[in-house]
C-alpha cells in the first residue's frame, strides 16, 4: 500500500498509484518520493528528491527541488531539477534538465540540458547541451553544444554539425549517422562520414565541428537531413498505442541507418 504522507511518499513494489504525487500544502514541498521496483504512478511526480527502482513507471513528468535518481524504469514526460540527475537503464519521453546530469544506458526522447552533462552509452533524440562541461561516450545525439569543456569519445551525431566553444578533446572521430556514404572530400571515399580536428571551424564567437566544408553535394545532404529530422520527430512523438511510446531502440537506430551494435543503450 502506498504511503503518501507529509514527510515522505512511497509507492511499494508492483503497486499502482492512481493519481499524481504532488504537494498540496507547504509542509509537503520538500518530502522525498520513492517508487520501488515495478511500481507505477498514473500521473506526474514532484518531490524534494525523487528516486525510482528498477522497472518503476511514471505516467507523467518528474520534478524535484533537490535531485532525481532513476534506476531503470520509464518516465513518460519531462524530467527536471535544479540539482543533480542520475539515471541508468532508463527511458525518458521528454527533455531532461538539471545542474549536473549523468545518464548511462538511457534513451531520451528530447533534449538533455545542464551545466555539467555526462552521457555514457545513451541515445538522445535531441540536443545535448552543457554550460561548463560535456562528456559524450559511446552515445548518439541529434547534435551537441558545449560552452565549456567537451570530451567526445565514440560519439555519433545525426546532424553533421556541433557547436563546441570551449576546450575540445576529440578522443576519436565523431561519426555522422544516417547520411550514408555521401560525397565528401576524403582519402577514403568508401567510408561513412566522420568529423575530427580538421573539421573544426571558428566563425564569430563560436567554434563549429562540421562537415559543411567537405560536402560536395549540399542539396543531397540537405534533403537527407530533412528526412532524418522527420524520422527523429516520429520517434520522439511516437504514441503508437494507449500505453505511450513503444518504439524500441533498434527501431530508432534503424530510422537513422545506425548499426544497433554502434550504440547499445538499453531499451
Amino acid at each position: 500500500m502506498a504511503h503518501i504522507e507529509q514527510t515522505r511518499a512511497v509507492v511499494e513494489a508492483d503497486e499502482t498509484y492512481d493519481g499524481r504525487i504532488i504537494p498540496t500544502e507547504q509542509a509537503e514541498l520538500d518530502r522525498p518520493v520513492r517508487l520501488r521496483a515495478d511500481a507505477t504512478v498514473r500521473g506526474s511526480v514532484y518531490g524534494g528528491s525523487v528516486e525510482t527502482d528498477e522497472g518503476a513507471t511514471v505516467e507523467g513528468s518528474v520534478m524535484a527541488s533537490d535531485g532525481i535518481e532513476l534506476d531503470g524504469g520509464h518516465v513518460a514526460g519531462e524530467l527536471g531539477t535544479p540539482g543533480k540527475v542520475t539515471a541508468d537503464g532508463a527511458r525518458i519521453d521528454g527533455t531532461v534538465t538539471g545542474t549536473r546530469v549523468r545518464l548511462q544506458n538511457t534513451v531520451v526522447r528530447g533534449n538533455v540540458v545542464g551545466s555539467d552533462v555526462i552521457l555514457e552509452n545513451c541515445v538522445v533524440l535531441g540536443l545535448a547541451t552543457a554550460d561548463r562541461s560535456l562528456t559524450v561516450e559511446d552515445s548518439l545525439c541529434y547534435t551537441v553544444r558545449a560552452e565549456g569543456e567537451a570530451t567526445l569519445d565514440a560519439a555519433t551525431l545525426v546532424l553533421p554539425q556541433a557547436i563546441l566553444n570551449g576546450p575540445i578533446d576529440l578522443q576519436s572521430p565523431v561519426a555522422v549517422a544516417g547520411l550514408g556514404s555521401i560525397e565528401v572530400e576524403s582519402d577514403d571515399e568508401a567510408r561513412l562520414p566522420e568529423m575530427d580536428e580538421a573539421d573544426l571551424y571558428d566563425q564569430g564567437d563560436s567554434t563549429y565541428l562540421t562537415l559543411a566544408q567537405r560536402v560536395l553535394n549540399l542539396e543531397k545532404v540537405t534533403d537527407r537531413l530533412s528526412e532524418l529530422e522527420d524520422a527523429v520527430m516520429t520517434a520522439v512523438d511516437d504514441t503508437s498505442d494507449d500505453e505511450g511510446a513503444e518504439m524500441s531502440v533498434d527501431d530508432v537506430l534503424a530510422l537513422l541507418d545506425v548499426d544497433s551494435d554502434r550504440v547499445s543503450a538499453a531499451d
